[in-house]
């Protein structure tokens, strides 16, 4: 019998997301998938801003996005006219390295995590399926099949199920549901190449008509270097869009080899598509026709042809002792937003440095700290994945409606009240925020001391804040900042790329001393406050100072009104952790935080990139009495 920490089910972008997480922990994993090979399929198509976040933690997300475009917003066409052109970059978000989503085909998306994943020296095991999982009170047994017929067992002490809508894991916990149902719409689906096509390839482009709607998804660029046709998706809904063709002949023009068209075949049946009667080239060019403005060109060299249905589902919890279930495995939904993909990886993110605390700190831990972590990833996770649920369905429910008359109220309404909604910048950020991911937050998910039922013991209360200035509360995503590195190079930090690696961080703020100097934080100050919490904070934590200084930066300020002094300052606790300091021109990063009243600060944060605790240093004693009796980790 073979032994690892956790098993992971799945090694699509969730689970290789997991495995990168569990590997960065440094924590024994294997990861497995019963497919042979990876899909090089597209399947989704869009990385979120907070994803490329998330995922740049590992480094080298720039590798990921030199195989894709930037999408800078979306068309909307009613009738084969132009009715709105949204845009996405001149929301003002400069809280970010990564402000505009990416447009990419899955399979590169993969083909980077699996390679990011070789650089920690681990890799995927193809062609095993698991046949049986039983969990007991000291962890699971899980039957794997090899290809061959042969099999292994593995015992693990968790065990996460990656593995989709049809998830063996969570069938094999008794008491998971999946509740919800199928869209009654069928949709066609058309990856090809479009010549003297005047469809845009840095938007994406939606177009309404009286039968239905086409959408157009571009997934790779147009390259100039050998005059090839950028490859675009096609999707179709709605009425006679979609009404079922015969079966192209095997000599039609722009059929597929047989081995691509037996792989399609595969990939059909894995995701709900309907493998009988495929829609043809010659059918999405009489759509293109139809739906699109004149001069959208010609579609050609088809790669995948398919038709589907579409599901909304979600889980009721998404674990069940020493079961996980992450991705499609806990909630599967409509397209619209490009969210699915994206979602998943952050609940991998999640579930990823919560399962290393309690493997890796297991005796330092008690066994209350230990559940009450685990049972946070529900508590974060779940709001978020019903939220999404609720929304993409209202959404897709108007835009791809089935119903004749649905479909001619939304074409009448539309045109007047969609330019109104991208003409107001506030309503386009809101709603940016919600499919960027920048507006996912764990705010208002406190847990009573010792992790109370419903809570996140990870997601600390207000620190005396109820009337300053902060912007940022427990559970809120860290915002990207610039700061300069003390010391004779000067060099350019982002907050996110400090907050990197499998520690915790604490970040401590001099204050402006604004008013009142004295209000501001000594490098002594700073230097006894990181001590403090070092002392209680059981896992791994990094300490990074930082000084307020003049926009003008010229660096020979009083320590005693809480400005550098020219000296850089080390702090070390029990852990032997050493601290960093840097300059802070101007109080940018305070002021975004909204640490800028003149007093000093702290922030906590999470090795997944959220703040937990956020406060005034003099309510620094609030914060650390918060963490021994509730969060204990």
């Amino acid at each position: 019998m073979d032994h690892c920490d956790v098993l992971i089910v799945g090694a699509g972008p969730v689970g290789a997301t997991l495995a990168l997480e569990l590997a960065l922990q440094g924590v024994s994993f294997r990861i497995i998938d019963k497919s042979p090979t990876r899909s090089e399929h597209s399947r989704a198509l869009v990385v979120h801003p907070r994803t490329l976040e998330l995922l740049d933690r590992h480094g080298a997300v720039d590798k990921l996005m030199a195989r894709g475009a930037i999408a800078r917003g979306a068309v909307m066409n009613i009738n084969r006219k132009l009715v709105a052109m949204v845009d996405m970059d001149d929301l003002d978000i400069t809280d970010t390295s990564f402000p505009l989503p990416l447009m990419v085909s899955q399979a590169e998306t993969e083909k980077f995590m699996e390679e990011s994943l070789a650089q920690y020296g681990k890799a995927v095991e193809r062609g095993y399926t698991a046949t049986s999982i039983v969990q007991d009170d000291n962890g699971v047994t899980t039957t794997l099949e090899k290809p061959d017929g042969t099999q292994i067992t593995i015992r693990s002490k968790y065990v996460v199920g990656c593995d989709g809508a049809h998830s063996v894991v969570r069938h094999s916990a008794k008491d998971l549901t999946f509740d919800g149902d199928a869209y009654p719409q069928d949709f066609i689906l058309c990856d090809a190449r479009l010549r003297n096509s005047n469809i845009a390839r840095d938007r994406f482009t939606i177009c309404f008509g009286d039968t239905g709607l086409l959408a157009f998804f571009p997934i790779s660029p147009h390259s100039n270097d050998n005059n090839e046709d950028g490859l675009i998706r096609l999707i179709a809904s709605g009425g006679r869009s979609v009404i079922k063709q015969p079966p192209p002949q095997p000599t039609a023009p722009g059929s597929l080899p047989p081995q691509q068209q037996q792989q399609q075949e595969q990939q059909q049946l894995q995701h709900d598509e309907q493998p009988h009667e495929p829609p043809t080239l010659t059918h999405f060019q009489s759509l293109l026709d139809s739906f699109a403005p004149p001069g959208s060109g010609t579609v050609h060299s088809p790669i995948w042809l398919a038709r589907f249905r579409l599901h909304h589902r979600g889980v009721n919890s998404y674990r069940s002792g020493r079961l996980f279930v992450a991705g499609d495995a806990a909630h599967i939904h409509s397209p619209a937003g490009g969210l699915g993909m994206n979602v998943g990886i952050q609940d991998a993110v999640n579930l990823g440095w919560k399962l290393a605390s309690v493997l890796k700190y297991h005796d330092q831990l008690t066994d209350k700290a230990r559940e009450a972590l685990l049972d946070s990833y529900h508590a974060e996770r779940y709001p978020v994945g019903r939220a999404l649920l609720q929304g993409t369905d209202r959404m897709f429910s108007f835009t791809a409606a089935a119903h004749p008359w649905v479909l001619r109220v939304r074409n009448a309404v539309l045109p007047w009240v969609v330019p109104w909604l991208v003409g107001v910048k506030w309503i386009r950020r809101r709603f940016y925020n919600f499919i960027s991911g920048f507006g996912t937050t764990y705010s208002g998910l406190l847990a009573n001391a010792g992790g109370g039922t419903g809570g996140s013991v990870v997601v600390g209360g207000g620190m005396n804040t109820s009337s300053s200035s902060i912007k940022i509360r427990g559970g809120d995503r860290l915002p990207d900042g610039k700061v300069i590195e003390l010391g004779l190079g000067r060099k350019e930090w982002s907050l996110h790329r400090l907050c990197r690696g499998a520690s915790w961080h604490l970040l401590l703020f001099s204050g402006t001393g604004t008013g009142d100097a004295s209000d501001a934080a000594t490098a002594e100050g700073l230097t006894l406050a990181g001590e403090r919490v070092l002392a209680v904070v059981k896992s791994e934590c990094s300490l990074h100072f930082f000084h307020y200084v003049h926009a003008e930066g010229r660096g020979d300020y009083s320590a005693g009104q809480g400005r550098y002094d020219g000296e850089l300052q080390v702090a070390t606790g029990e852990s032997g952790v050493a601290s960093t300091s840097y300059a802070d021109p101007g109080g940018r990063v305070h002021g975004l935080l909204g640490l800028d009243n003149g007093h000093g600060g702290f922030v906590m944060v999470r090795p997944d990139g959220y703040v937990s605790h956020i406060g005034y240093l003099p309510s620094l004693q609030d914060f650390l009495n918060e963490w021994e009796t509730k969060v204990g980790i």
